[in-house]
């Protein structure tokens, strides 16, 4: 159910009639009248903020938006693009963890990242689970290897593999099937003691939305992206792990015992813990597949 919004207010007597504030507003809550701004729709108002933040004279009032009046935005963008380009470079995905806890600090650190990514629509539904027992989370892995191990079993029968295509495919099946092997080898080195898939991980997140919302594997996706740059910069690694969020969604016993509402759907996980392992190199990647057009 969408919220009841707070619309701004705006200050006639200091607004100059620039009209950046009515350039700027994402959904028409405001117009120009008489040489000034004001609010027209206040209904539409997706409370995000850009009205206050682009207006040079502070004219607009944000009752429910907070502004960082200590922090501003500068004149060029906070780092160079050359800066920025060694971040994205350098941040890789990490499987090999020190037995070394991650502390809440960091990790409130790193979830904070995640909520200044952008949300469709400003919904800011993006829900974190953040699991710090080691133990719990290596049998979380097991749960989800057992799981996977059944159904890549079935999978191997003609008659569920043909019902199966018909609701995801014959490709994703065929894709899926390539997995197989893999899976049950991982099942065979879970008995031996290991943890081929959570890789003895300190804390494991996920974020989760309702389904219903506009934009939520994007508003998710966007979050937990942002929140794997910051654990980068403060020297944890982190992996993402599409194993547990596909079993999540597909195993109701697993998703109601890790309390993820009915109306909600697991779109990102990611393992995270002190690098076991420096990476030393730099490696290159395919070049983008662009249509110009």
């Amino acid at each position: 159910m969408r919220r009841t919004p707070m619309p701004p207010e705006i200050d006639s007597t200091e607004c100059t009639g620039c009209g950046i504030c009515v350039q700027a507003c994402p959904v028409f809550t405001l117009d120009m009248r008489d040489g000034k701004a004001v609010v027209d729709r206040g209904e539409w108002c997706i409370e995000c903020g850009h009205c206050g933040a682009v207006c040079p004279v502070d004219a607009v009032v944000q009752k429910k938006t907070v502004v960082a009046p200590d922090l501003t935005v500068g004149e060029k963008a906070a780092v160079s693009p050359e800066v920025l380009m060694q971040l994205l470079r350098e941040r890789r995905s990490v499987r090999s963890y020190l037995k070394e806890p991650i502390s809440k600090e960091v990790l409130e650190q790193i979830i904070n990242a995640g909520r200044y990514a952008p949300t469709g629509s400003n919904s800011q539904r993006v829900h974190y689970l953040i699991m710090t027992s080691p133990d719990e989370i290596s049998e979380l892995g097991k749960e989800i290897m057992e799981f996977n191990a059944k159904f890549f079993k079935q999978l191997e029968k003609k008659p569920f593999a043909l019902l199966m295509s018909m609701f995801i495919g014959r490709k994703k099946i065929q894709e899926l099937l390539n997995y197989g092997p893999a899976i049950l080898h991982a099942q065979k080195r879970i008995e031996k003691g290991e943890d081929p898939l959570l890789r003895h991980a300190q804390a494991l997140l996920l974020v989760h939305a309702e389904d219903w919302d506009g934009s939520p594997a994007f508003n998710c996706a966007a979050a937990i992206y942002h929140c794997s740059l910051m654990a980068h910069v403060l020297g944890v690694g982190v992996c993402f792990n599409g194993w547990v969020e596909n079993s999540v969604n597909n195993n109701k016993k697993l998703k109601n015992r890790l309390g993820i509402p009915k109306d909600n759907k697991c779109y990102g996980a990611m393992t995270m813990g002190y690098q076991d392992i420096k990476y030393r190199r730099l490696i290159e990647r395919n070049l983008p597949d662009v249509q110009w057009r």
